[in-house]
């Protein structure tokens, strides 16, 4: 009779189903974490530029053109429009040698897909004009600059940038600057 209790008493683990709710969890969360890890590296980020140069193992941001705007008290009123995508820029500064030309930069936060990056002519009333290929709306860090080329381990030796992070809006102005 003692023989016929301990039978019943005790059941091979994978008869419980305690161990096989433990084992499924452990299952899920292996299955759940190889998933994330794969959307990880499939779906990364993209990073929105900024002026970057390595020096040494340390990476820096180089704001000598951010303060040569600043201390030039640069600033702009852009205008697109919403009809033809004709972009207007009105510069207002201290120094009277403005460039020929400007490069004007649309960076989405979110999608580096919808990212735009025009070159803006100065016309003979002084003001530039550029032509954007797509519409744009909705909210983007715009960038408005010199063209200026970075030299490795020394930054920007001249030029100047000013940005802002604005909603764009064809037809609606926006202002950049100081």
């Amino acid at each position: 009779m003692s023989n016929a209790l301990s039978r019943d008493v005790f059941t091979p683990w994978h008869a419980e189903p305690w161990a096989w709710f433990i084992v499924g969890i452990m299952m899920f969360s292996v299955s759940w974490g190889t998933f994330e890890v794969y959307l990880a590296f499939h779906n990364a980020d993209s990073v929105v530029v900024d002026d970057y140069y390595k020096n040494g193992k340390a990476i820096n941001a180089d704001l000598t053109r951010d303060q040569n705007a600043q201390q030039q008290t640069i600033g702009a009123t852009l205008v697109i429009d919403d009809l033809t995508g004709e972009v207007h820029v009105f510069l207002t500064s201290v120094s009277e040698d403005h460039p020929t030309q400007l490069k004007l930069s649309l960076l989405s936060p979110v999608f580096s897909s919808k990212d735009k990056v025009i070159t803006l002519n100065r016309s003979i009333s002084g003001d530039y004009i550029g032509q954007l290929q797509e519409q744009a709306t909705g909210d983007y860090y715009v960038q408005l600059e010199t063209f200026d080329q970075l030299i490795p381990e020394v930054g920007y030796e001249s030029g100047w940038r000013i940005s802002n992070k604005s909603t764009v809006i064809p037809g609606v102005s926006i202002k950049l600057g100081y």
